[in-house]
């Protein structure tokens, strides 16, 4: 990860991809076209790029990025514009594009905010998050049960409604005994390439309640299941698993469901992405 000068020590280029959105946990800079570039690690398909902008932080929405870019590269010298945004307000941006081969993502803000005033001469991103395969989530709308709610406002739908900063509310919520599991299914069989969790931190809440330990696994018929991927020990509010499985179902089961002695398991998306 590598950026343009931050605003403050603690709004480095790191804070916009460590899967949280709370206390203040952004990329800061007042650089003219400040850059953020994330090191995918290898060559990878990419397909959509999110920007978490200051309002889904907490910030006022006159602060969200006016223009931006998205650019791609397989080297770190040569660059492609994949994405561009202008006259944006939105507090949260989504670009699919046409499947890339990319290991670099750079995104590059040409107009810092959407108003003018004090403080508008600042970048402020708390997310750039970069998916493959299949651009849509492919679990939005899709109907979904799980493990008894710990209330009639926390039921299973609400973790694959396409949001997770609607307020408390806005997830699914359960504190039965032992293993607590949310499945959706998704309508079809699909070839699948990544899974993402969005736990308690990512809603708002204290990050001491983001699942710890959990199982992600998919199934043909709902009816015989493989696991596609074991999470222990987590500590992020938001975790993306790579997998490469077909299925359609898929199956979160909540193992130890917080950092602390809390019992309830809470997500608020279980977000499914094609290969």
């Amino acid at each position: 990860m590598t950026a343009s000068a931050s605003c403050a020590t603690a709004e480095s280029g790191d804070k916009a991809v460590d899967g949280s959105l709370k206390n203040n946990s952004k990329w800061c800079s007042k650089t003219a076209n400040a850059t953020l570039t994330v090191d995918l690690g290898s060559v990878q398909t990419v397909s959509s790029f999110v920007v978490d902008h200051a309002g889904l932080g907490g910030e006022t929405t006159g602060w969200n990025t006016g223009a931006f870019q998205v650019q791609t590269s397989t080297d770190n010298s040569t660059w492609s514009t994949a994405a561009t945004v202008t006259g944006s307000r939105a507090s949260r941006t989504y670009n699919a594009v046409s499947p890339r081969q990319a290991r670099y993502v750079r995104l590059v803000v040409t107009t810092p905010a959407n108003t003018s005033g004090n403080g508008t001469d600042a970048a402020r991103v708390y997310e750039l998050e970069v998916y493959g395969g299949g651009s849509a989530d492919l679990a939005v709308g899709r109907t979904a049960t799980g493990s008894d709610a710990c209330a009639s406002t926390e039921t299973p739908d609400k973790a694959v409604n396409g949001s997770y900063s609607g307020g408390t509310s806005d997830k699914w919520c359960s504190k039965v005994d032992g293993t607590k599991t949310l499945t959706v299914d998704l309508g079809a069989s699909h070839a699948l390439g990544s899974l993402v969790v969005r736990h308690a931190g990512a809603g708002g809440e204290d990050s001491a309640w983001d699942t710890k330990d959990f199982d992600l696994a998919v199934s043909a018929d709902g009816s015989a299941w493989t696991t596609v991927a074991q999470v222990r020990g987590n500590t992020a509010d938001t975790t993306t698993s790579q997998v490469s499985a077909t299925g359609r179902y898929v199956r979160l089961s909540v193992i130890t469901p917080t950092q602390n002695s809390d019992p309830a398991a809470r997500i608020y998306e279980l977000e499914v992405y094609g290969s």
